[in-house]
């Protein structure tokens, strides 16, 4: 008993991996012989109810008690139920040879009944000799990003702006183009189809007055122009807009070519104030 309140003496004062190989050291652990796993786990149960008896105040003799008792206790709770594991617990504190006081025997009952509680599933896998283990693994692919380019390859955040607002005008300028070719192919084939739908009214066989044809050829005349108005609106609308994206490119190439001349001057002179005047 002398050798175990000094192990937990050392024990105290050292950190808790060493504290564990100390005080581990005192006794012959064949519960759960040839496994560490369940020997580590089994020692740190001991320990942390070591641990908490010194910090509440306990003496070393009680504390060496616990220590026993601790040891003793864990193996047992195999299989039993929570109200089993609590009246168990109970009953070996109260089997102290030193009787510990009200207060401290409630306060290690507390503690070591919520430290097991609270894990009671864990504990009661771990206490279990033979343990189904699923491991489940899946391949995850990794993009790594882009390495960036050295920034004297690099382009000047205002340049590449005015190149990319470029590139979406000339998409824009692409469609509007589109755009108008077809309305002029749509023209086209309207003014044939209405041309081919009023000369199919008219009879061969009957013979028409003069005022009748006219009429039927004004009518006619009317429709297309009708039509071609209405295309002829949509395409000047369209010619319109490609005007102003052209309009709008110009300004931007306009505008970068004198941010290169700009910023090429500024070198320029730049350099050309540092230069030594000769005397």
């Amino acid at each position: 008993m002398d050798a175990l309140k000094t192990a937990i003496q050392e024990a105290a004062t050292l950190k808790r991996d060493e504290g564990i190989i100390r005080l581990s050291s005192c006794f012959q652990w064949r519960e759960f012989e040839g496994d560490d796993q369940r020997q580590r786990i089994h020692q740190e149960f001991v320990y942390e109810n070591v641990m908490y008896s010194v910090q509440r105040g306990l003496p070393w003799a009680a504390v060496a008690q616990i220590a026993n008792l601790s040891k003793e206790l864990l193996p047992e709770l195999r299989g039993l139920e929570r109200s089993e594991a609590v009246s168990l617990i109970q009953t070996r504190l109260s089997q102290c040879v030193h009787r510990l006081p009200t207060s401290h025997h409630a306060t290690m009952f507390d503690f070591m009944v919520q430290t097991y509680i609270h894990h009671q599933s864990l504990y009661q896998t771990f206490l279990k000799e033979e343990v189904n283990l699923k491991c489940m693994h899946s391949h995850l692919e990794i993009q790594v990003p882009p390495h960036p380019l050295p920034l004297s390859e690099g382009t000047d955040l205002g340049i590449w702006e005015k190149q990319q607002a470029l590139k979406e005008l000339m998409a824009v300028e692409t469609v509007k183009l589109a755009e108008i070719h077809r309305l002029k192919e749509q023209a086209e084939a309207q003014i044939w189809e209405k041309a081919e739908v009023s000369l199919s009214d008219i009879s061969l066989e009957g013979r028409l007055d003069k005022q009748a044809l006219e009429s039927m050829v004004h009518s006619i005349l009317q429709s297309e122009v009708d039509m071609l108005k209405e295309i002829l609106i949509k395409e000047i609308r369209a010619v319109q807009e490609l005007l102003e994206i052209r309009l709008s490119q110009t300004v931007l190439q306009g505008a970068g070519h004198s941010s290169d001349a700009s910023g090429f001057s500024q070198k320029g002179s730049t350099s050309g104030s540092t230069k030594p005047k000769k005397k």
